[in-house]
């Protein structure tokens, strides 16, 4: 057996107090049984060094792309294994490692297999991004997502998508150095070697309407794009002061000449993927 520590949203739109009971009971029958649930926010997210004092081989996060960042962010020098478990809206991290497979099967898998590897990031100044970085107005399209989350109708209205319609269209176009178009947006997703990278584009309401449902349904790379190609770095330009940037799905700001890079995670993944299969899907 292995000492394994779970953390938990209690904050986030879908969790469900009944899901987390039926989560330790199937870490129990894969002879993991769970020692310690971290509830944030309430309880602050687990050092590198609480880990290693208290002996623990297995990380497992039940939560969001946004919480995982933070709880990768919190725990990172530590050399157990994280098991990222789908518990949020997207969960594009828990599918590049498992696929489409739920929890119990996740848990079960890793039990019997214990197979770890490191990931690449995407990494902005001082954030690191374990699925990818988007960059530029339809970043805004985030607090629609997060009202629709929470059910705020009368705001999604009224506010949310009008904004993000308006900025969508009319906001100042983000570039890459090099690269003689500008897009309402760039995203970044890590590969092995690489970083992949293309623009979404934003020239009429249809288009914008494509990027809502493509947010609504939970995945905003499904929006329309073009391919940039792959680099090791990219440069952003832009004529806005700042950048508007969603790290993981998590809000942030850049300025015109930052520039994104490939990193190297310092967890060991544990994944339940054929070893066949590439991790991280394509943008």
């Amino acid at each position: 057996m292995t000492c394994t520590w779970l953390i938990v949203n209690e904050a986030s739109g879908s969790y469900d107090a009944a899901v987390i009971a039926d989560i330790v009971t199937w870490f129990a029958n894969s002879d993991q049984p769970v020692d310690c649930i971290v509830r944030c926010p309430d309880e602050d997210l687990p050092t590198a060094e609480t880990l290693r004092t208290s002996g623990v081989e297995t990380l497992a996060i039940y939560a969001g792309d946004g919480t995982t960042n933070s709880a990768l962010k919190a725990a990172a020098g530590w050399d157990g294994g994280v098991l990222i478990l789908p518990g949020g809206t997207m969960n594009l991290l828990a599918r590049a490692l498992h696929g489409e497979q739920p929890c119990d099967a996740i848990i079960a898998e890793a039990g019997r297999d214990r197979r770890t590897r490191q990931l690449s990031t995407v990494e902005i100044g001082e954030s690191i991004a374990y699925v990818g970085v988007i960059a530029g107005p339809t970043t805004s399209w985030a607090q629609v997502r997060e009202n629709a989350r929470h059910r705020e109708v009368a705001d999604l209205v009224f506010n949310a998508i009008p904004a993000a319609i308006s900025e969508s269209l009319g906001g100042p176009q983000v570039g890459i150095e090099g690269h003689a178009e500008s897009f309402p947006a760039i995203f970044a997703a890590p590969r092995d070697t690489t970083m992949a990278l293309c623009g979404f584009t934003a020239s009429s309401i249809s288009e914008v309407l494509s990027h809502a449902s493509a947010w609504l349904n939970g995945d905003f790379r499904e929006g329309p794009r073009v391919d940039l190609g792959s680099a090791a770095s990219a440069t952003l330009t832009s004529e806005a002061e700042t950048i508007g940037l969603l790290i993981d799905g998590e809000p942030a700001e850049c300025r015109p000449g930052d520039t994104l890079r490939l990193g190297h995670a310092p967890h060991n993944f544990i994944t339940t993927r054929p070893s066949e299969d590439h991790l991280t899907p394509a943008p």
